[in-house]
């Protein structure tokens, strides 16, 4: 078939990667204006510009998907079928009728559970045990879709927000090849979401990966394993930022005095243990602002704490 692909961020580049592999044209990749990355703020090309152009194919960057402009140069490339994969634009009517086939998109859960812009941040976060990935056809809704396919993963204990995005693209790659397929084919269901069942998960800010130790230890846990390695969870240490990469839920009966944030432990070959609502966690991987990441026990061998000195 006749693709425009939509995509800006690396779990997209190997869903490009297969559809070309798979025979079909690719006759526009569109992706995310160049934005400013690095500490010297360079506008620097998305992953996705950026591998589509060594791929030698043609590129659209336009600032709005629903823009004249944009439309009228995508419709000169006669695209049969839209595919999007983690685009970061909301597409209007005009833009998905433009295409014979409409336009689908691959979704990281069991739609119609975590609508939105951070599924794999919404099933860590209310600890799920099982997400997965679902193609859908496109709707003026946001993810309302009618279901092509699904397959379903089950969440790893270790699993953090990085892990499970990698593990959903494992997936999700070949279940978009079969979907296209199906397409092709004139095969493709359509199902019905169940709209009483969804449930919505918004873009994930700083402010809300930063760790509030007074929540029960399974909560702090949660909420680490969400935000790593993106936008990362967070807290403060002596005045500066530490970003918290990994906790284990710690085991030692505590004494009602103390304040959440405090650090109530620290033995050998140990990161730091924290007082949190019910408990206490250890901290087991974290990144000093300013520093390489590094574990618990390492930070401890540098670091000039004491008992009672607190993250908050």
């Amino acid at each position: 078939m006749r693709i425009a692909f939509f995509g800006t961020p690396p779990p997209s580049v190997p869903y490009l990667r297969a559809l070309l592999d798979a025979g079909h044209e690719v006759v526009a990749v569109v992706t995310q204006p160049d934005r400013p990355a690095g500490r010297g703020r360079a506008p620097t090309p998305s992953p996705v510009r950026m591998v589509a152009e060594e791929l030698g194919l043609p590129v659209l960057t336009p600032e709005s998907a629903a823009s004249e402009a944009f439309i009228t140069a995508l419709d000169a490339r006669r695209p049969q079928l839209g595919v999007v994969v983690a685009y970061g634009q909301i597409l209007r009517r005009t833009l998905l009728e433009l295409t014979p086939a409409g336009f689908i998109n691959v979704h990281y859960s069991l739609l119609p559970e975590l609508r939105g812009a951070a599924p794999v941040y919404g099933a860590l976060r209310r600890g799920l045990t099982t997400t997965g990935v679902t193609i859908q056809h496109m709707a003026l809704e946001l993810d309302a879709g009618d279901i092509i396919l699904q397959r379903e993963l089950e969440i790893a204990e270790d699993d953090n927000r990085g892990t499970l995005t990698d593990r959903l693209t494992a997936i999700g790659v070949p279940l978009l090849v079969e979907a296209v397929t199906l397409i092709e084919a004139g095969e493709a269901p359509r199902t019905p979401q169940d709209e009483a069942a969804a449930t919505y998960v918004g873009r994930v800010t700083t402010d809300d990966c930063r760790i509030d130790w007074a929540a029960p230890a399974e909560e702090v846990r949660r909420l680490v394993r969400a935000c790593t390695p993106w936008p990362g969870a967070w807290c403060r240490l002596g005045g500066r930022r530490v970003k918290v990469q990994a906790v284990e839920i710690g085991q030692k009966m505590l004494s009602e005095e103390g304040s959440p944030g405090e650090i109530v432990e620290m033995s050998h070959g140990a990161g730091p243990l924290v007082r949190v609502g019910d408990g206490a966690v250890e901290v087991v991987r974290l990144q000093p602002e300013g520093r390489r990441p590094m574990s618990g026990a390492e930070f401890l061998r540098g670091a000039r704490l004491a008992i009672g000195d607190r993250f908050g």
